[in-house]
């Protein structure tokens, strides 16, 4: 081979060589440029399933919030017009004072029960399914006890004995107060532990 063809295939060599080592340059740059790019978006997708998390478990939280506070709320206005009727059976038996307004009472609780459906229904959107069974449950007990001060004002009206109808008001409103602090307790714990703790057995 004489000089001039060997100068080629040294050059020709060379080039070929240069251009290895840079497609595996290339390639290795790509590579890590790759995953570099497969990191960002798997930080991206752990911050948004994250975010995601935090804004379920704020949903959980204020849904909670809301239905124990309306369930209170009716428990408050249940004692208010369990107190009336007293008022109004130590009247009738003879005590001086003015009849107190049962029926503006009445009226008030029910309306605060219609508002505990609204709430009851909204829970459901973000509890569970044994959630959402265990607060029907308490619905059941808090009708209960709206019925039995019903009861206890309909036989203060119509002058009947009110003994079975107290005695059953104080049986649900005792049984509603056990539930509604087992439930309480268990959705704090379920909280705490970011949605997975324990399920809600109330009743």
């Amino acid at each position: 081979m004489d000089e001039g063809v060997a100068a080629i295939w040294a050059a020709g060599i060379g080039v070929g060589g240069v251009v290895i080592t840079a497609a595996l340059g290339f390639y290795q740059a790509r590579k890590a440029a790759a995953a570099q790019v497969e990191s960002a978006l798997a930080g991206a997708r752990e911050q948004i399933q994250g975010q995601h998390q935090a804004a379920l478990w704020q949903v959980r939280r204020d849904a909670y919030a809301a239905f124990l506070g309306q369930i209170e709320s009716v428990r408050m206005s249940v004692a208010h017009m369990f107190g009336l009727c007293a008022v109004a059976i130590d009247i009738l038996g003879g005590t001086p004072g003015q009849q107190p307004d049962l029926a503006t009472a009445r009226s008030e609780l029910t309306e605060s029960f219609k508002t505990l459906w609204m709430r009851e229904s909204a829970l459901r959107l973000a509890a569970d399914a044994q959630e959402a069974e265990q607060a029907e449950h308490l619905m059941r007990l808090a009708k209960r006890t709206v019925d039995h001060v019903g009861e206890v004002a309909e036989a203060i009206w119509s002058r009947q004995d009110i003994a079975g109808a107290q005695t059953r008001l104080e049986n649900s409103m005792e049984e509603l107060r056990a539930g509604v602090e087992e439930w309480a307790s268990n959705a704090r714990r379920k909280l705490e532990t970011g949605g997975q703790g324990p399920a809600i057995a109330i009743g």
